[in-house]
């Protein structure tokens, strides 16, 4: 078994699969950060320069820190830029560094899927997972044309329901109504799209 398949296994996803393991390896790094990494004053200075963590991770740092923690990286990153805003130099370009941690295992998964390309267990258990179509485009550029088509294929219910859902909404055919399954593939392909 693949260390790769090994650490999907006990990750603990809703949605994309692959987006949760992101998530779970940016989280870690965040929580190495919040646990110990905070008393580094190069690492504030670090994180300072590159302008603190984008949106997302400045919210997930704050849940995992303690309130001390948070306060002192904050101060740190807040005081530079508004110091930096005093004194009318550009606005920074936020460099989260917990971004770059998403990027780089988004580029181990890809390896780590070449490599396991022809593992019958490794690709059953991808091909029962949800991935978004950022993923599963990742997942496919790597894979032989037959296990590409499979991936595909299992999202062709969806594609037929969204255009009976086009279909319906053309004045001659609006008495048939729109079911309950199809309405809910709106849904589905704004999930498969919005996990990327």
């Amino acid at each position: 078994m693949s260390s790769l398949l090994h650490s999907l296994q006990n990750l603990k996803a809703t949605g994309c699969l692959f987006c949760a393991y992101e998530r779970h390896q940016a989280r870690r790094y965040l929580e190495g950060i919040a646990n110990d990494g905070i008393n580094d004053p190069p690492l504030r200075i670090r994180l300072r320069n590159k302008g603190g963590f984008c949106g997302r991770h400045t919210e997930e740092f704050v849940e995992e820190a303690r309130v001390l923690s948070s306060a002192i990286l904050l101060e740190a990153m807040l005081s530079h830029r508004l110091e930096r805003s005093r004194f009318g130099k550009r606005p920074i370009v936020v460099d989260c560094e917990a971004c770059e941690i998403e990027r780089k295992t988004r580029d181990n998964l890809a390896k780590s899927i070449r490599r396991s390309r022809e593992d019958r267990a490794f690709l059953d258990y991808l091909f029962q997972s949800e991935l978004c179509v950022g993923h599963l485009e990742l997942v496919c550029h790597q894979l032989p044309e037959p296990s590409r088509y499979h991936f595909v294929d299992k999202h062709f219910q969806l594609l037929q329901n969204l255009a009976e859902v086009i279909r319906k909404h053309d004045y001659r055919f609006v008495s048939e109504g729109i079911s309950e399954e199809e309405t809910k593939s709106i849904e589905r392909a704004l999930q498969l799209l919005r996990d990327e």
